[in-house]
């Protein structure tokens, strides 16, 4: 998330989940700036500034305050979007294995998504009549370039302006009685898993990364878990860890259905083992 990759100071778990829940601070800035511009473009269009491309930036700077509000309103309410916690079963040989799945929200990719797309296609369409000005041979250029363009999109990826749930990828976090398993997006995907014996617990947050503290064999190591999800919170996250961790005869719990119920409880805050 934006707000914690702009920070380089150490944080807590607590502090990531405070500048989270601050996170509406950013749409609302980009929207004040967005509306501000709209009104100086009004003022030199009234005050007679002779320049069409006034009235086309006018044009562009309105598109971008209507398509981009599901981004800004999914990225204000995302902190408040818990993920869903899921239980599921595979056949391995001749035997039955449970794991628990944590998904995060798709509420705000989706919505983030659609945002861009539009807004970046309206864009391209409100360019088309600004080149006609200038010559015909851009303004067919501008056309054939923004058709294309938009094509292409509704042709490759036509989940980009209308996204289902199945068309963005979420984080998750799967957890099982030997340890827990997370996917890290860089150039490659590629999958990290953590054994509980080997956790000794969840340190701060840099730049959006938390450190998971490990020991084995006699060597410490640090495993950097990126939290993509605005809607996972450091502070569940640290405290689904620790329980873990720290209570060896609970790890089968989650290698069962019932363990769904135990890992809600942890991310909610709630005693799992209170009656």
């Amino acid at each position: 998330m934006l707000p914690l990759t702009l920070i380089r100071r150490p944080l807590t778990p607590a502090q990531a989940d405070a500048i989270m829940r601050r996170a509406w601070i950013v749409p609302a800035c980009f929207y004040a700036a967005g509306v501000a511009a709209a009104l100086i473009l009004v003022a030199l269009i009234a005050l007679g500034v002779p320049a069409l491309g006034l009235r086309y930036g006018l044009a562009i700077v309105c598109i971008l305050l209507v398509t981009f509000i599901p981004a800004a309103v999914a990225y204000a309410r995302a902190p408040s979007r818990p993920p869903t916690v899921t239980a599921t079963t595979t056949r391995q040989e001749e035997r039955t294995v449970t794991e628990l799945m944590i998904t995060g929200d798709a509420t705000f990719a989706r919505s983030r998504n659609a945002g861009f797309a539009w807004g970046l296609s309206s864009i391209a369409l409100c360019l088309i009549p600004l080149a006609f000005s200038s010559s015909t041979k851009n303004g067919f250029l501008m056309s054939l370039g923004a058709g294309v363009f938009i094509i292409y999109l509704l042709v490759k990826v036509p989940g980009l302006y209308f996204p289902q749930p199945h068309d963005v990828k979420v984080q998750k976090f799967l957890l099982f009685p030997e340890g827990f398993a997370f996917a890290e997006r860089d150039l490659l995907l590629r999958i990290k898993d953590v054994n509980w014996n080997d956790v000794t617990g969840v340190g701060e947050t840099v730049k959006g990364m938390t450190a998971i503290h490990w020991t084995s064999d006699g060597e410490d190591g640090v495993t950097w878990l990126p939290l993509k999800d605005p809607g996972l919170s450091y502070v569940a996250l640290e405290r689904l860890i620790n329980y873990f961790a720290s209570n060896p005869l609970r790890r089968r719990v989650l290698g069962t259905e019932t363990g769904a119920d135990v890992v809600r409880a942890l991310l909610r805050g709630r005693d799992p083992d209170a009656n």
